[in-house]
């Protein structure tokens, strides 16, 4: 018997590590139709000033068609890659932090989550970019104005977009994992007398409100890694950031299933894991 205490004792984390892998797979399952649908159209929108409503309606319907292949397409794959591992490594190093009782266990969840989110979400944004903003993917034909020759790499303009988007992916990750946790503890309990409405509250609002920072960041790497010539900074500035408005809203409604919906579904299922699997 004392035997098998010490073996539990000495892997007492592995059923709560499985559950926050489990966890952050069914989360990221739930949110990345809809991402994906509102991230094709946004770089539709930014690179082809094609009408954003138009885009997501289109996009939704030809899902709806064609199910099977919606959900065995790359796109699909690539968001729910970038999801999935996201909410498994903030879950797993959240776990392990509080194993260790590390003083910085906020820290180190923090800066783990963008290790693992940083260099998908760039993979993501440029495979997203090449396929639909650049007139050479499947719906090219929707706009002719385009040319249809592939336009050759500029590495200086990508560096420079992969950066911005690296900038844009810390807001948003700061104010999603640390930042929102951080400031539901501040609601006072007259506020929210129920035990969960206090990182609910959070939770669906600070994320959202990053997008005023990361929105515009968003648009300009779209828009430096679209149009690959030389344009003073200040046109450039000005012609991406012409739906800043329209997009801040549109991503403000996607953050709140990846972020909001997806991170609060993923702490649920996590906390049930949990309870089953220690």
């Amino acid at each position: 018997m004392q035997e098998i205490e010490t073996r539990r004792w000495s892997y007492p984390q592995l059923g709560h590590i499985t559950g926050d892998i489990a966890a952050a797979a069914l989360s990221a399952s739930l949110v990345t139709p809809a991402v994906a649908i509102i991230d094709r159209s946004l770089v539709e929108q930014a690179a082809f000033n094609q009408p954003i409503l138009r885009g997501l309606r289109r996009h939704a319907i030809g899902a709806l068609r064609r199910l099977g292949l919606f959900l065995c397409s790359k796109p699909l794959a690539l968001v729910w890659a970038m999801y999935g591992a996201t909410y498994s490594v903030a879950n797993v190093a959240d776990t392990i932090g509080h194993k260790l009782e590390l003083a910085a266990a906020g820290t180190v969840t923090f800066a783990s989550t963008m290790l693992a989110n940083v260099p998908l979400a760039l993979w993501k944004d440029m495979s997203f970019a090449q396929a639909y903003g650049t007139g050479n993917g499947p719906d090219a034909k929707i706009t002719t104005n385009i040319p249809q020759s592939p336009v050759p790499l500029n590495k200086t303009m990508a560096r420079a977009a992969a950066a911005i988007f690296l900038v844009r992916d810390g807001v948003t990750i700061f104010g999603s994992f640390t930042l929102a946790p951080h400031l539901s503890e501040a609601i006072p309990d007259s506020w929210a007398t129920h035990p969960h409405a206090k990182p609910i509250i959070t939770q669906l609002t600070v994320p959202v409100l990053t997008q005023l920072v990361a929105t515009p960041l968003h648009l300009l790497a779209l828009d430096m890694y679209t149009r690959q010539y030389r344009i003073p900074f200040v046109d450039r500035v000005k012609h991406s950031q012409k739906y800043v408005v329209s997009s801040t809203l549109l991503r403000g409604v996607r953050i709140i299933p990846a972020f909001g919906i997806g991170c609060l579904a993923n702490m649920e299922l996590r906390s049930a894991f949990h309870a089953k699997l220690s």
